[in-house]
């Protein structure tokens, strides 16, 4: 298995699941026992076009659980910034598009951002915001911020039109749609009267922010981050899992101060753990408790019954 990094490899806490985090292209090769895995995935940002250009756009982002073949290799694809390549996992058909990079358009116009890359395949898809336009030879655009669990990316900012005064910080970096997925940056303009002091442009914020323009004396472009592949499974307990006849799932995920699971039955026992394994709460009826004093994140809950068992990755916002 090659990742840059892992995130909570093994979680021996009360929610007993693993994850794995990918930001350089490797493989997964699916532990034995473990039949199902969450996947998320935001694709790269698109990088800034210098010399007044427009922003690079963010990624996609795509989310979804699916079935999976113990000891089976899934090839992982993570775009670096601006390469134009999105994050996929082969054999499961879900892919988080990269965003393109931003380009120039003539004078009087302002323009030339990038679009932002599309989510699909999975059970949750969105797309990323697309960058802003620029002032050619003037002032960027800014970087449109990459998707995520909340919403799309939200757009980089357009930047003015040279009216004879150069003072402009160049347009405003785009937001993201929620963590993983991250900010664009914004363009470049200028501190001062004429277009000497520069005023640097950003670049995308990981995961898959886009660049923001650069501006008409020489500060350079910023650079889109990179793709981002997170995978999520049950470590296998010797508890069965629950039959797909009794089959739940969360209605409301992402959620803001409340859990919704359906179908339940009212003798099922919950456990809310956060990101690292540790519990913060367990009881019967998810759905009373007022959770709307977590940060914004990501959580797993486990449903018991009997002697079944399911998890789910949940996320605040």
């Amino acid at each position: 298995m090659k990742a840059l990094f892992l995130t909570a490899s093994v979680l021996i806490g009360a929610c007993a699941v693993a994850q794995v985090a990918f930001t350089t292209s490797g493989t997964f090769l699916v532990p034995a026992g473990v039949t199902s895995i969450d996947v998320e995935l935001v694709g790269a940002g698109g990088n800034g076009y210098s010399n007044g250009g427009g922003g690079g756009a963010g990624g996609g982002y795509a989310a979804g659980t699916f079935a999976v073949i113990p000891g089976t290799s899934h090839a992982i694809t993570i775009g670096e910034g601006g390469s134009g390549v999105g994050t996929s996992i082969s054999g499961l058909g879900i892919l988080a598009g990269a965003g393109t990079n931003g380009s120039i358009v003539d004078n009087p116009n302002v323009g030339g951002g990038g679009n932002g890359g599309s989510g699909t395949g999975g059970t949750v898809n969105r797309t990323g915001g697309s960058g802003g336009g620029g002032f050619y030879t003037y002032f960027g655009g800014g970087g449109g911020g990459a998707a995520g669990p909340i919403g799309n990316g939200i757009p980089g900012g357009n930047t003015i039109t040279w009216t004879g005064i150069c003072l402009t910080p160049g347009g405003a970096a785009g937001p993201s749609g929620g963590a993983p997925g991250g900010a664009g940056g914004k363009g470049a303009g200028f501190t001062d009267v004429n277009c000497v002091a520069a005023n640097p442009a950003g670049s995308g914020i990981t995961y898959g922010g886009g660049g923001g323009g650069g501006n008409g004396n020489g500060s350079g472009s910023g650079m889109g981050a990179g793709g981002y592949c997170s995978i999520t499974w049950e470590i296998p307990t010797g508890i069965h899992h629950i039959a797909s006849t009794m089959s739940s799932t969360v209605v409301n995920n992402p959620f803001t101060d409340r859990i919704m699971v359906s179908p339940v039955f009212g003798d099922e026992h919950f456990v809310l753990c956060d990101a690292t394994g540790r519990q913060l709460w367990s009881g019967e009826h998810i759905e009373r408790q007022d959770l709307s004093a977590l940060r914004a994140g990501a959580y797993f809950l486990r449903m018991e019954k009997g002697n079944y068992m399911h998890s789910f990755k949940v996320m605040k916002q």
